[in-house]
């Protein structure tokens, strides 16, 4: 805080004025700051905000003011300068316990996760003007990305809302696979010294294909889902297959080959996909930060905790929402010296969807006439999206949409944090900021076969490993079979019964995610305790119901 000054008012307070050599800026009243605070504050409004976004930090006098008048509110303060929020917590340490001070957009994320986001009704910002004068673009952007994160918890959540109950139901059912499947973190740090390579399904792809065959005792090859077709068409064997969605309409990518890949499937992925695949490896997904105060925190699948205190640790993956954003942190967690993107156009190159040879091009030759072909199918759909235009590795600009361009942002800040290159192959496509361009063939010539091969490590691992054990998760539900039942009596006959068994731990679990919407509601809500009652009363049996025919199916493993 070289710039700023710390002197005495006439009130005796601490107060505080910048410099820059000519001209000196009184961030804080030379009489009052504390009254001067108090102003600000009786003068702002936040409505039914529950975040208060504050400009400036200055000496936390707004800040401590605002904590007096609304108690109840999440207070962020976004401050320029890390030295001055240092001595304002050294000075005024109080400042510190009641408000969250970021200096910049990682300190946002990290603040962001430590916030219940199922609470949240909205922001109002408090701007401190002469904190704000002398960098006002900084705040400017520090607001947007403050707003643009938090927009993303409140997607996050909706997609939890929509689809927890499938990735629930599928887990379950997954269950009954689990004892023919090796854990993914059996893999870990497995592939020291070999460059990986994630194939994805863009346009691209289809150029790379004879520089991927030469690359299979070279490097490890992760396909995603949708690319697998297109190789297995062009005689092409990748090592692993990795999927993610956990919708049947995946069940598409493996309809119709004629090799069985080794599959590489998250716990919630569609149970069709793992029955069909005999060859797997579970993974869980799980999302890791760093809290405020600097532990690292784990946010893991739903159920996920509770099964693995029976199964033992599958294995976490990172995911940034898609199968090839998955396959990149379990490439960095295999060991890889470098991570390389095949089809990773994100991107319409060619004006294209996909590569040729996916399943999408499949369901479309039915359609093709004289009149519609391929293009045109491409086309429509390209017209129905929110596009716009990024500079392509070969110089020109291609086209690509929201998306798309949200998953080139979550490549870009990897690259950017990982300890080993990251390599970008797709020719046409959208230019990856953070990592090197160069064709698939050259990085092929230039490597080494290493002692052994990733084959022949993937083999070795599945021979010598053991499979998830799942014989006391099998005990554990058993017993929760017959809970199930009761509590789907309960809830139609006692209340008071019924919430004693929503309260046992194992059930809370288990109903949950059944019932997040119905709390989720509750909590916004200030309703009387009969409502509230005859709300959890639909809710629970709801969830019950759902949860016994889940259990019907799982009855040759449970009983």
């Amino acid at each position: 805080m070289e710039n700023f000054a710390i002197t005495i008012a006439k009130s005796g307070h601490k107060t505080l004025h910048y410099s820059n050599g000519k001209t000196i800026i009184r961030i804080h009243s030379a009489y009052d700051p504390v009254k001067e605070a108090q102003h600000i504050v009786d003068e702002f409004n936040p409505t039914r905000a529950s975040i208060i976004i504050v400009c400036g930090l200055g000496l936390g006098y707004h800040v401590q003011a605002l904590t007096r008048k609304f108690p109840g509110h999440t207070i962020v303060v976004i401050e320029k300068d890390a030295i001055l929020t240092q001595r304002v917590i050294q000075e005024f340490p109080e400042v510190g316990l009641i408000a969250s001070i970021v200096n910049d957009e990682e300190q946002i994320a990290a603040v962001l996760e430590s916030i219940d986001i199922r609470s949240f009704r909205g922001t109002a910002l408090l701007t401190h003007r002469p904190s704000y004068s002398l960098h006002p673009q900084f705040y400017d952007a520090m607001i947007a990305s403050l707003h643009k994160q938090i927009s993303s918890r409140i997607s996050d959540l909706l997609t939890r809302f929509e689809f927890e109950e499938l990735w629930v139901k599928n887990i379950l059912l997954n269950s009954t696979q689990m004892h023919t499947a090796l854990p993914v973190q059996s893999l870990f740090g497995k592939f020291k010294g070999m460059p990986g390579i994630i194939v994805s399904a863009g346009p691209s792809l289809i150029h790379s294909l004879d520089a991927l065959a030469q690359a299979y005792d070279k490097a490890l090859i992760v396909c995603v889902d949708t690319a697998y077709k297109v190789l297995e068409r062009h005689g092409i064997t990748p090592h692993i297959v990795m999927t993610l969605d956990a919708q049947t309409h995946s069940i598409k990518h493996f309809l119709g080959i004629t090799h069985t890949p080794l599959l590489l499937a998250d716990v919630v992925s569609s149970p069709k996909v793992t029955r069909l695949i005999e060859k797997k490896i579970f993974s869980t997904t799980a999302k890791y930060y760093t809290a405020p105060d600097g532990s690292i925190k784990r946010e893991s699948t739903p159920l996920m905790d509770w099964i693995q205190n029976f199964t033992g640790q599958i294995g976490d993956i990172q995911s940034g929402g898609s199968v090839a954003t998955s396959a990149f942190d379990f490439l960095l967690t295999a060991g890889c010296n470098a991570i390389v993107l095949v089809g990773q156009d994100l991107a319409y190159t060619g004006r294209e969807i996909h590569s040729r040879g996916t399943h999408h091009n499949d369901d479309w030759l039915p359609a093709i006439n004289r009149f519609k072909n391929l293009d045109t199918i491409n086309q429509n759909v390209i017209r129905k999206r929110k596009i716009k235009y990024v500079p392509s590795n070969n110089g020109s600009t291609v086209i690509t949409d929201f998306v798309l361009d949200l998953y080139r942002s979550w490549f870009e800040d990897s690259a950017k944090r990982v300890p080993i290159p990251v390599y970008n192959t797709s020719i046409g496509g959208a230019v990856i900021a953070n990592t090197t361009f160069a064709p698939l063939t050259q990085l092929v010539e230039k490597w080494k076969k290493p002692p052994v091969s990733p084959q022949q490590i993937l083999s070795y691992e599945l021979s010598h490993n053991k499979t998830i054990n799942t014989q006391s998760l099998f005990n554990k539900l058993s017993r929760l079979y017959h809970t199930l039942k009761e509590l789907h009596s309960a809830a139609e006959q006692d209340v008071a019964h019924m919430y004693t068994l929503l309260d046992n731990e194992d059930m809370d679990t288990l109903c949950s995610p059944f019932m997040r919407k119905t709390l989720f509601y509750i909590a916004r809500h200030n309703l009387s305790q009969h409502k509230i009652d005859s709300l959890i009363k639909d809710a629970a049996q709801s969830a019950a119901r759902q949860l016994l025919k889940i259990f019907t199916k799982l009855e040759d493993s449970i009983i």
